[in-house]
């Protein structure tokens, strides 16, 4: 019993500082706080448009409410559209069904072309919703970008969550 409370103290040292470097950014959409996630505190948040993008050590994220949707299969659809300024003749490769915030999501590897500069890249898109609102998550690059990236972007959007307002 003490050895248990011993390391029960211990991974709460250990947490405390842990917490310490986290900080929770929100989406918006029209001005509205639509979408929650934690954050390395170091982290870049910027919104551009329509999207929100998190910059991190090792990823780039981009963040999408999409407008109108209301399944996931009618942001699929919208997909081109929405990834216009990033991502250009996207074609997934493979899909996988996960979960995000609660709900089922969508995740899409596949390769495109880079809007800015016409270079063929990779990304990874997870399409998923959160109260009645549908987004895209996007990380993509040249190269092996969205392969290195992934992983930091499915591990943050297992922080998605509606703001406190919204719950």
């Amino acid at each position: 019993m003490k050895l248990l409370l011993n390391v029960s103290i211990l991974s709460l040292i250990f947490a405390i500082p842990a917490l310490a470097q986290e900080r929770t950014v929100t989406v918006l959409a029209d001005k509205t706080p639509v979408l929650e996630l934690t954050v390395p505190r170091g982290a870049t948040v910027t919104l551009i448009k329509d999207k929100t993008v998190i910059q991190t050590t090792n990823m780039f994220l981009h963040v999408w409410a999409v407008a109108g949707a209301r399944t996931l299969a009618e942001a699929r659809a919208r997909l081109g559209v929405v990834i216009k300024d990033d991502v250009l003749k996207f074609v997934p490769t493979s899909s996988n069904v996960l979960t995000v915030a609660g709900s089922p999501a969508l995740h899409l590897i596949g390769k495109g072309v880079e809007a800015d500069d016409g270079d063929d890249a990779t990304a990874d898109f997870v399409i998923f919703s959160a109260g009645s609102r549908v987004f895209v998550a996007c990380v993509h690059g040249e190269g092996n970008d969205a392969s290195r990236e992934r992983q930091p972007m499915l591990r943050m959007l297992q922080t998605a969550k509606l703001p406190h307002a919204d719950k």
